[in-house]
């Protein structure tokens, strides 16, 4: 099914959105390094500033999960941006280690309430025919946010700055939040499938019927599995192509301009092909595409630089995986459900992400000698193997049953 003009109109805004929330977490990694030697953090320490923002976003989203379905989706998503931006304001202050590290913490809290209020919005638009192309459009945001917003907050943290970057954010964030405020419509009708708890059971049933679904329950472990193989990698990427390999700070917004404008032509095509050819298929071939950068750039050494913007473009455009993966969840869950489920989602993901960032701060240390990165090359095992069991437990979910049985419906 084709997109209307209002559901386009309304899917770039939201992917808009979705810009300023991904770029206020994505553009802290190209500046670990200049953070690293402004605060004197140590790799731990790093990972702390990292991990403390998705795992706060996991706590809140865990919290959500029990009142998100019982507001109307418009003011629920008004209310969290609008302390986002505030939080993303304080990193902008930030003059210390730990104000830092509890800015950060802050935002998360509710920058992870975002994505999952987006996922909710573009569920409770379309249908399940085009929520793939839907995704599709709402993750490019991630695009954008790596195209242009790293490599322009990059230059600025670099050549003026490192705060500059987060101020931005916050200008461009409070005039998308009025924009939203004038443009989105009102979205209540899961309201009339809501009643209000009458006791304790009552109350924990949101998180009670994803607990013992089973479908649900796996798709929501594999998805930990994916978005923990692709994020151990991401922290000291950029510590370790200036450390490790001899990148420039100013170059490394090559990695992540030409990352995001791949990302950018491939995820509306590929969440076009997860409607028409099915998002598991889709999942599973891309899946196994991104175990090649994974080991290819946790083992680049002795590489050349163009060489490793080839691998490194292929991996962020191998993110988009997670766009079959998040329509695959979506149809799980029934509209009345779809807001807390999409909170449990988000917690998820913003755990596996937070614990893959301090597993990485574990495992790297630092040479006392050069300054280079030691065993990054094992975080590359650690991807593929986390890779291949999500690729196995989301075949529980898997789609292909059902476009099977439809193809049979319509040639009968």
């Amino acid at each position: 099914m084709i997109l209307t003009k209002h559901e386009k109109l309304t899917l770039y805004l939201l992917a808009a959105v979705s810009f300023t929330n991904i770029l206020d977490f994505v553009v802290l990694m190209p500046l670990g390094h200049t953070l690293q030697e402004v605060f004197e953090m140590t790799p731990l320490e790093w990972s702390a500033v990292v991990s403390s923002y998705t795992l706060a976003a996991a706590i809140s989203g865990v919290v959500s999960i029990f009142i998100i379905d019982r507001f109307e989706r418009k003011k629920m998503f008004l209310t969290i941006y609008f302390f986002f931006t505030i939080g993303t304001i304080l990193c902008g202050l930030a003059t210390t280690y730990q104000f830092l590290l509890l800015a950060r913490t802050f935002t998360g809290v509710f920058g992870g309430l975002i994505n999952a209020a987006l996922f909710t919005i573009v569920g409770d638009m379309l249908p399940e025919e085009k929520r793939g192309s839907g995704i599709g459009i709402l993750m490019t945001g991630f695009a954008v946010s790596s195209t242009i917003g790293v490599p322009i907050g990059l230059y600025l943290g670099v050549k003026i700055d490192w705060h500059a970057p987060f101020i931005i954010i916050a200008v461009i964030a409070s005039v998308l939040w009025v924009l939203c405020y004038k443009q989105l419509p009102k979205i209540d009708a899961h309201l009339s499938n809501v009643k209000k708890p009458r006791c304790i059971k009552e109350f924990l049933h949101p998180l009670l019927s994803v607990l013992f679904n089973k479908k649900q329950v796996q798709g929501l472990t594999a998805l930990s599995l994916v978005f923990f193989g692709h994020f151990i990698l991401i922290p000291f990427l950029s510590p370790y192509l200036v450390n490790n390999i001899g990148f420039e700070d100013q170059q490394l917004t090559w990695i992540y301009f030409s990352g995001g404008l791949a990302t950018l032509y491939f995820s509306p095509k590929i969440g076009q092909w997860s409607d028409k050819y099915g998002k598991y298929l889709v999942f599973v071939i891309i899946s196994f595409i991104t175990l090649i950068p994974a080991l290819v750039l946790t083992h680049a050494e002795g590489m050349s630089i163009p060489a490793i913007l080839v691998f490194s473009t292929l991996m962020f455009i191998c993110g988009a995986r997670s766009i079959p993966a998040n329509a695959l969840l979506i149809n799980t869950t029934d509209p009345a459900k779809r807001g807390s489920f999409m909170s449990i989602r988000s917690s998820v993901q913003n755990l596996s992400q937070g614990l893959a960032s301090f597993a990485a701060g574990l495992i790297i240390t630092t040479n006392p000698i050069d300054s280079s990165l030691e065993h990054y090359n094992y975080l590359g095992y650690i991807s593929v193997i986390a890779t291949m069991f999500g690729v196995t437990l989301f075949s529980k979910i898997s789609d292909y049953k059902s476009r099977k049985a439809k193809r049979a419906t319509v040639i009968s």
